[in-house]
This record gives C-alpha cells, structure tokens and sequence, in this order.
C-alpha cells in the first residue's frame, strides 16, 4: 500500500478520500511534525519511505535539495483550495497516471496540467 505524509495545509476530506483510494495515510500532526519547517518534513518523509502530499510550493525547493531519488512529493495547486477541488485534482491525475506508482519524483498537479520533474 502507498504510504504519504499529508501535510497540515491538505483538508481532512481529502486524507479521507485518499485512503478509500487505498493510500496509507500519516499526517504532520500524527508524526509530531506540526509546525515543523519543512525540510524536517522531508527529511522524515526520506527516511521513512512516505511521499508528501501538500499545497505548499516551497516544497520544490525541498525536494531540489534533499536526495531526490528517497524522496517523492505531490504539490497540489487548486483555486480555492477547498476539499472538492483538491479531490477533483487528484482525481484528474490518477486518471492520466497511476499516483500510487510514483517514486523519486517532484509532481505538480492542477486541473489542466500534471508536471513532472526528475
């Protein structure tokens, strides 16, 4: 099962959705990263195997400075950011890629488009 780290930022209603779409599911707050700037929160998702999921991204720069082949982040850019949105979001890009296979890459997902950087 894909494990994530879902940043503080990503409303409840979609931790919900993504794991009835079969993602294990950690949140900052779970892992006693609330708060925490976010190259901790890379780092632990590094050593720990999980990908992040955020609408934070400052997240990019993380992911150009932490070792990229440990670690895979999903940025999310919705306007507004509300729950339906995101999920709408989501939605779209599993349609066009399989999200749970995605491993040592920076995503960037919007309505119209998915980039992907290596």
């Amino acid at each position: 099962m894909p494990r994530l780290i879902v940043d503080e930022n990503v409303p409840s209603r979609v931790r919900e959705w993504l794991f009835k779409k079969g993602f294990e599911i950690t949140n900052v707050n779970e892992a006693h990263l609330k708060g925490a700037k976010d190259h901790v929160i890379g780092d632990f998702a590094a050593k720990n195997g999980l990908t992040i999921i955020t609408l934070d991204n400052h997240f990019s720069q993380i992911y150009r400075k932490l070792a990229k082949d440990q670690l895979t982040i999903i940025i999310i850019k919705a306007k507004p950011a509300t729950s339906a949105n995101i999920i709408q979001i989501l939605d779209l890009a599993q349609q066009k890629i399989n999200l749970k296979e995605v491993k040592s890459k920076l995503l960037i997902v919007s309505k119209n488009k998915i980039r992907i950087i290596t």
